[in-house]
């Protein structure tokens, strides 16, 4: 794997990385078409002021390669209690847990390579750093961001492959004596790097995206918990809450009034982001941008009155909300579901709105044209007093659900354009809540876990509503789903994080996959098994290294 570094960019308001990468460490180097000989860069060269800032920008690259994709939601989403698969899409074995999931998928494969990229751009960093021309209060603070990437990867490549190789120095050249060490051994190294990073990074980053103190110690609260698993006792759940303490209690965040304001694309830098991974409009620094708008639709442009346009969206109908999620929310108290999902439609086509028997228009444009109104059946008499087309929840299928609106563009140029412009908000206060909940809730401090969980509550209620929304310890054996206090963490948590890419990650440290997925998820209850909690190593990795490297159990 060869350290990538992308060319220098003014840097405003955010910290704006390209996702072309112009420049290869390494044996290789910058090109033309003419096919000049060109000189390869050395190591010395990140250690210069430019070299050194670029090949710490480019560590942040892999984040973008994968949790705004297709690719993050696919592997996040499909295959759990709250998603199921949608009429469009080729990967739907994710959701399905047929024999197709397995390690030639080009998902498993890229992620894993974009990840150890990323480590090794960031293991490029840390190994420059001694010689660096740079100030020591920048060495100090670029070597934190790297640090706190290098976890970040790890994490997740732990948490999906299980045992994996460490590599804490660069690799130029190719190699094929790969081992994978132990999920224990990872760990220790994720947890050292977020101490290290935790210890030199700022409370606020000079600039809005770069990783600080409080997104740190969001994410060390998470290995922590991660690391803890299903157990029902552990020393890491005192450590997650007190790394999440840090970060609830810091005046720099508060959850915002309105749970819909979250999603305003207008209102992306506020005070419930921890962390987020940066946007542009403009395609020179934006790549593919953010894609994740594209996938949660229904076909409207096929419905009376309508035509595709830009503020609804490209209609592709990868992920379906399962039954068990859409009936999750007590919506007569919690405003959550009607914040997050779109379920009404206006029509902005005058040439196929329906007739009545005199031959007027039904409606005009601007009129409501499709509804969602959540009823379980449309009562006859209710359709045939209604103008627009109504559907019922008798009536959802894998193209007729209701939107999912949280990554919506209206923004984009034009119709087809996939490259949207919406941060994606990866950590957030809500969330550092209800880990921090479930932390003091698992290591028997129940009613101090309950004020956080109470918090989120307390913001999603209706007006008039806020102590109908407060749960006391003997609601907490009371959810949809089980009498464990766990069941009705993973029940909010999914209420609050519907989408946000979490899920997955969610049932497999609470051991949890299976059963929910049994219960709940239609397409993939038939064949998932145990060792679905992981995914498999991606093929190419095992042929290419000495034989060392051995397949998960059960692909």
């Amino acid at each position: 794997m060869t350290p990538t570094v992308s060319m220098p960019l003014p840097m405003t308001r955010r910290l704006f990385l390209p996702l072309a990468a112009l420049c290869l460490g390494g044996a290789a180097a910058c090109v033309d078409l003419t096919e000049h000989p060109v000189t390869g860069l050395t190591s010395a060269y990140y250690q210069t002021p430019i070299g050194f800032d670029l090949a710490v920008n480019a560590s942040y690259q892999p984040l973008r390669n994968h949790w705004p994709l297709e690719r993050g939601s696919t592997m996040t989403v499909f295959g759990t209690d709250e998603y199921q698969k949608g009429a469009d899409g080729s990967y739907k074995f994710f959701n399905d847990y047929t024999a197709q999931l397995n390690g030639d998928v080009d998902f498993i494969r890229d992620t894993w390579f974009d990840f150890y990229k990323g480590i090794n751009t960031a293991n490029t960093v840390i190994a420059a750093a001694p010689e660096a021309q740079v100030s020591d209060a920048t060495k100090t603070l670029r070597l934190g961001e790297a640090k706190f990437l290098r976890a970040f990867y790890y994490f997740t490549l732990v948490r999906t492959f299980g045992d994996i190789p460490i590599y804490t120095e660069p690799n130029t050249e190719v190699n094929t004596e790969t081992t994978r060490q132990p999920v224990a051994k990872v760990y220790d190294l994720i947890i050292s790097d977020l101490l290290a990073a935790e210890a030199a990074l700022p409370d606020k980053a000079a600039q809005f995206g770069r990783a600080d103190k409080p997104a740190v110690q969001h994410l060390l609260g998470e290995v922590y918990l991660t690391r803890a698993g299903k157990a029902t006792s552990s020393p890491d759940f005192a450590l997650a809450a007190a790394k999440l303490s840090a970060v609830a209690n810091n005046p720099r965040f508060a959850l915002l009034k309105s749970y819909k304001d979250l999603w305003r694309i207008d209102n992306e830098v506020n005070s419930e982001v921890v962390f987020s991974i940066q946007f542009t409009n403009d395609p020179l620094t934006t790549g593919q941008g953010n894609k994740l708008h594209l996938y949660w639709g229904y076909p409207y442009d096929l419905e009376p009155g309508m035509q595709r346009d830009i503020a609804n969206d490209r209609p592709f109908r990868r992920f379906r909300p399962s039954t068990w999620l859409l009936k999750l929310w007590d919506r007569s108290k919690d405003s959550r579901y009607e914040d997050m999902h779109k379920v009404v439609w206006f029509s902005n086509n005058a040439n196929n709105i329906p007739k009545n028997a005199n031959g007027t228009p039904k409606f005009t444009v601007g009129d409501t044209s499709v509804l969602f109104p959540g009823l379980p059946t449309i009562p006859a008499a209710m359709r045939a007093a209604t103008r627009y087309k109504l559907y019922g929840e008798d009536e959802y299928q894998d193209a007729i659900f209701p939107v999912l609106n949280k990554y919506l563009d209206p923004t984009r140029t034009s119709t087809n354009q996939e490259e949207g412009q919406r941060d994606h908000p990866i950590f957030r206060l809500a969330n550092t809540y209800l880990m921090l909940a479930e932390a003091l809730i698992r290591d028997g401090k129940v009613n101090e876990g309950l004020v956080w969980l109470n918090k989120v509550r307390t913001r999603a209620a209706k007006p008039g509503q806020e102590a109908a929304m407060q749960v006391t310890a003997a609601d907490l054996g009371t959810s949809l789903s089980g009498p464990e206090p766990i069941e009705f963490i993973l029940d909010e948590r999914a209420r609050e994080l519907t989408g946000e890419t979490t899920r997955w990650f969610d049932l497999t440290r609470t051991g949890k996959l299976v059963e929910r997925v049994k219960l709940w998820n239609p397409g993939g209850k038939a064949n998932i098994q145990e060792f679905h909690n992981l995914r498999p190593i991606p093929n190419a990795e095992i042929l290419n290294s000495t034989g060392a490297m051995k397949q998960n159990p059960g692909y």
